[in-house]
């Protein structure tokens, strides 16, 4: 699991916090909501913008 937070944190410029959230919706089959645009460009992300 290391190894792959490791690579998705390179490959995707998260932070080690942001990989894991990520990681864990890929191990869950499941879509990330957020505010957070550092995600928005990514797979598996609905990215809402802030009012």
């Amino acid at each position: 699991m290391e190894r792959i937070l490791t690579a998705l944190s390179a490959s995707h410029k998260l932070a080690m916090a942001d990989a894991i959230v990520y990681a864990t919706a890929e191990l869950h089959d499941a879509d990330i909501l957020t505010l957070d645009a550092r995600f928005k460009d990514l797979e598996r992300t609905v990215y809402f913008e802030k009012a």
